[in-house]
């Protein structure tokens, strides 16, 4: 058996599964054909550079799927295969992204990170993207243990309406990672920003700048809507304000067609609400750049200046952030790297289902400009977000 190409240890695939694919390419190009004794273990380390406990591993899966046999104490041959055989190892090389929307900006990010590692891995996505409709996301969900996906990466809708069927992937021991939001009462992997920590530093920096009714406008209920909301509360209560009910308000989602997930761009008829009560805010926190752009509109209809007479901030850091006539202090998310890390996870899991479940929650940015009224050289507010980065399951 010839070397055609060298082991690339610098490669994320694992050494074992390199030497496999050789040898199964071997097959494919008719240099090992059926009853061929494959080269001896200590001699494929040599070709290879790689240890003998790699060989055997790359030969033992091998020969468990019928591509080799051994006999005892004379060696191990190819089996009669066809070349349509490794049409199955397909399957190993297919990774699912189901997501509300694959157009939505934020989505469109992390999907370019996950683009960029899966080709690292040799591995193809296959895009399962619901049109922001429930219903079919769900459906989309129930379909991955038919399909030929190796594992699913997650971006799952508002709330719990589909928690039944990322349960039953567990349940199935179907290899998934979430991105952006997890549940509570459900053990997962999962890659997100800290959100707290985020809204924390964005309402902070409000403070800084002498507002003391600053306005929240959330999303529906997830994870990410409700820790920007636990930011918010943790940053008024270490200045000593008072939180106010009467300024908080979030979607409602009896104001949305059913079963279409929460619109990309809320927040305006929320800040006209916000800014008809008796004390109107100063400044308006808005949970995503989407629901931020909503409340400029309302603040320009209402004949009031952005950011002289209300402060506009918002949370994602979308391309248009800095491009609209106010441009938006916001909070910057790593959405490449959510998708890049995301993509490793399930690269272990698929390797090792029984792998420790990760929690990896990277650190968000603040980025200052003129929506909230200050100079780009105001410093950032202190983080008190979550106190680990990568935790993994008790």
């Amino acid at each position: 058996m010839k070397n055609r190409a060298t082991i690339d240890a610098s490669s994320p695939l694992p050494l074992y599964y390199q030497v496999k694919k050789k040898i199964i390419n071997e097959i494919l190009r008719k240099n090992l054909q059926k009853g061929d004794r494959i080269p001896k273990e200590i001699d494929m380390c040599a070709t290879y550079d790689v240890s003998r406990i790699t060989i055997r591993r790359a030969i033992s899966e091998l020969v468990s799927e019928k591509v080799l046999y051994r006999i005892s104490g004379v060696g191990t041959f190819v089996d009669e295969v066809q070349d349509g055989d490794f049409l199955l190892s397909e399957k190993d090389r297919q990774v699912a992204l189901v997501v509300p929307d694959i157009e939505d900006l934020a989505i469109s990010a992390i999907f370019s990170g996950i683009q960029t590692r899966l080709h690292d891995y040799e591995h193809e996505v296959i895009i399962y993207s619901s049109g922001r409709r429930i219903d079919k996301e769900n459906t989309n969900l129930s379909h991955l243990l038919q399909s030929n996906s190796a594992g699913a990466i997650i971006f799952p809708n508002w709330g719990n309406t589909n928690v039944a069927q990322i349960f039953e992937l567990k349940r199935r021991n179907f290899p998934f990672v979430l991105i952006d939001r997890y549940f509570h009462d459900l053990e997962t992997d999962y890659v997100v920003t800290d959100n707290i920590a985020g809204a924390f530093k964005v309402v902070s920096h409000l403070i800084a700048l002498g507002h003391r009714r600053i306005g929240f406008i959330g999303g529906l209920d997830n994870s990410a809507a409700n820790d920007r909301k636990e930011g918010y509360i943790r940053a008024l209560s270490e200045h000593g304000i008072v939180l106010e009910q009467s300024l908080i308000t979030t979607l409602d989602k009896d104001s949305y067609s059913f079963p279409l997930i929460e619109p990309e761009h809320g927040g305006y008829e929320e800040v006209r609400k916000l800014m008809n009560i008796k004390k109107p805010p100063t400044a308006i926190f808005a949970a995503s750049d989407g629901f931020a752009l909503g409340a400029m509109s309302a603040i320009r209809e209402l004949g009031l200046r952005i950011p002289q007479d209300v402060a506009v901030v918002g949370f994602d850091n979308l391309k248009y952030a800095s491009l609209l006539e106010v441009p938006l202090t916001t909070v910057a998310q790593p959405f490449r790297e959510i998708g890049e890390k995301a993509v490793e996870i399930l690269m272990n899991k698929i390797q090792n289902k029984n792998a420790p479940l990760q929690k990896l929650i990277l650190a968000p940015e603040l980025i200052v400009r003129k929506s909230c009224g200050a100079s780009l050289a105001t410093p950032p507010a202190q983080n008190p977000g979550r106190k680990s980065s990568l935790a993994a399951a008790k």
